[in-house]
């Protein structure tokens, strides 16, 4: 509780520091943004219907027109989203055997200097990261329990996730299929599993056609250019088109994606998941910023390091619940990578799965940790004897 408080009340200094005294690192770009258009929204009283930022702008519009505008409030409501994250996170920790680690796993979530800034101000990430969680929650829960139930949990989850987001509308898709086709227990008790799996065949097929209907006969939405190009076809087109307009001059990755065939396609995008996941590289340190990058490349490495070593030496359906968010975490690393150019902006994107390798390579690292220091004291005890 100390803790929740602890990483609360940063987010809270955060929030006022940039509401009445200046303006933080981080806020001077989409937070203004986004404030400035939806009290724009709220005084003119014109709402739409949108997916990504547009569907956030229109809400905070929507909350400025009920209650008044207000840059706290809606800060408030990104750290409300904040603050409620750290509960799904501290349920999937005990859902994972892994609650005599939920101090320190809730403080590094919670206490990451990114997250701290960017989750305090307006900003979608706040609510990416909650719903993402919610979504993953309710799958494990429905893939442990066998409840049908807690499917409605991550469907409902993951497309209020998309709703954020135009790429996170795609990947909630995936999200749901993952859920309902994945293997977790063993043969033995695979019923439910089963009826998850028949229940896909005709949902899943039901689903993109229905997608594929409204999206060519119902009303234009904003922000649903991906959702489009994915029924046609033309999904990594969208994802090189969406590159080329976004490259900037500073931190740019200097990487291609090359949509001209499979055989370029493959490597090219190994190629930009791995720049997305570990760059900046030593030799693009200059300056400040920068050396905050690399650390948390060195931090993301450590812990994905020891994620995946506690994945191989996981057995049964410990294993499977490993390998199932494994799975989540570099699926979705790759759906950012696909659209993103340079390591500042991938900073933001990493926080909606950061809680992933936080959850699993944190545990290991800290019983290195206790090895590594209970050994140095032992050693310095017998030196003294």
């Amino acid at each position: 509780m100390l803790i929740y408080w602890f990483v609360l009340g940063l987010h809270q200094a955060i929030a006022i520091t940039n509401a009445y005294l200046f303006t933080t690192f981080g806020a001077d770009l989409d937070a203004a943004t986004f404030h400035r258009i939806g009290t724009e929204l709220a005084g003119a009283e014109e709402f739409s219907i949108g997916i990504g930022g547009e569907f956030y702008i229109n809400m905070l519009g929507v909350v400025y027109w009920v209650f008044g505008p207000s840059h706290l409030l809606g800060q408030q409501l990104s750290i409300l989203a904040f603050s409620l994250s750290c509960i799904v996170l501290i349920k999937i920790v005990h859902l994972l055997g892994r609650a005599q680690y939920e101090v320190p796993i809730l403080f590094c979530f919670g206490a990451l200097p990114t997250m701290v800034l960017l989750g305090s101000v307006t900003m979608r990430e706040s609510y990416q990261v909650l719903f993402f969680m919610l979504a993953v929650y309710f799958g494990l829960r429905c893939q442990i329990s066998g409840k049908i139930r807690f499917l409605f949990g991550t469907v409902i989850s993951a497309l209020a996730m998309g709703l954020f987001h135009n790429g996170l509308i795609l990947y909630a898709g995936f999200l749901i299929t993952l859920v309902m086709t994945w293997r977790l227990r063993p043969a033995s008790g695979l019923w439910m599993v089963s009826k998850l799996r028949l229940l896909s065949i005709v949902m899943i097929p039901l689903g993109v056609f229905g997608l594929m209907i409204a999206l060519n006969v119902g009303p234009d939405i904003a922000g649903t250019n991906a959702l489009k190009s994915a029924t046609t076809g033309e999904l990594l087109e969208y994802a090189a088109l969406y590159r080329e307009k976004s490259v900037t001059a500073r931190a740019t990755y200097g990487v291609t994606l090359d949509t001209s065939s499979w055989g370029a396609f493959i490597p090219s995008s190994l190629a930009v998941l791995f720049y997305y996941l570990f760059t900046p590289f030593p030799w693009q340190v200059g300056n400040l910023i920068d050396v905050y990058a690399f650390m948390e490349v060195l931090w993301r490495m450590t812990l994905i390091f020891y994620a995946i070593k506690e994945w191989r030496i996981a057995q049964g359906s410990l294993k499977e619940m490993f390998g199932f968010m494994l799975l989540l975490y570099f699926s979705m690393a790759f759906l950012w990578a696909l659209g993103t150019t340079n390591y500042g902006t991938g900073m933001r994107h990493h926080m909606v799965h950061y809680w992933i390798i936080i959850v699993l390579g944190l545990p290991p690292l800290v019983d290195a940790f206790k090895t590594v220091a209970l050994k140095t004291v032992v050693e310095r005890h017998l030196l003294v004897e």
